[in-house]
């Protein structure tokens, strides 16, 4: 199974579990359902719980996150006093579970964040510098023209596997900067001159990578 961690609201999810065999969306109403069970010191015993149904972790070869926190509004099971509250509890233990799994994840967590929020420049700009990729300096401008000059060009980057328009040195960079940062899935974008500008884990995956996505997280993991 591959457990899409999202929202019943979010509609790359669910295209995303309509695509990929065996895959289902793990909502936030089912962090909060009966049937968890996650003990460091018994790992073999952990269970999820995956649209209402309970599934052992040893069933989940991969996982895809398609969120970065738990919001309080999504629990609307709960009363509007205890959300807040139950919202940090749910993302504590779901950094916990993500980094514990013994399935595929894409991406790991880190210091604490998940989704988008682990890729924050402190952290992908020294891999980018030791990959030998130059930088976009930062520029702050009001004026919209200066997107249409831009002319960026977009990496997607899936395992060894790289997608886009880009030179092939380009491209092994982006390779060495997966592995550096231990990414599974990531989106590289560039400006013209091949500066790189951002990296992010929250765009919609293209057509190539969502299939070599999808095959990865699926295939069974040797432990």
């Amino acid at each position: 199974m591959i457990v899409i961690l999202g929202s019943n609201h979010d509609p790359v999810a669910a295209a995303l579990v309509t695509a990929w065999d065996g895959a289902a969306l793990c909502s936030a109403e089912d962090l909060t359902r009966p049937g968890w069970v996650w003990r460091r010191a018994s790992p073999a015993s952990a269970r999820w719980v995956v649209g209402g149904r309970i599934v052992r972790d040893e069933e989940v070869s991969g996982v895809f996150v398609r969120r970065s926190t738990v919001y309080p509004e999504e629990l609307l099971s709960t009363h509007p006093a205890d959300r807040r509250y139950l919202a940090a509890e749910a993302h504590a233990f779901l950094v916990f579970v993500l980094a514990t799994t013994r399935a595929r994840v894409a991406n790991p967590v880190a210091d604490g964040a998940l989704g988008d929020e682990v890729m924050r420049p402190e952290r992908w700009m020294p891999a980018a510098a030791e990959a030998g990729l130059p930088l976009a300096p930062l520029r702050l401008a009001s004026d919209r023209a200066l997107s249409h000059r831009w002319h960026p060009v977009v990496v997607e980057a899936v395992g060894d596997d790289a997608f886009g328009e880009a030179p092939a040195r380009t491209k092994d960079a982006v390779r060495r900067m997966m592995r550096r940062l231990e990414l599974l899935w990531a989106t590289f974008v560039f400006d013209g001159r091949q500066r790189l500008v951002t990296i992010t884990t929250g765009r919609t995956p293209g057509e190539q990578a969502a299939h070599a996505l999808g095959h990865l997280l699926g295939a069974a993991v040797t432990v």
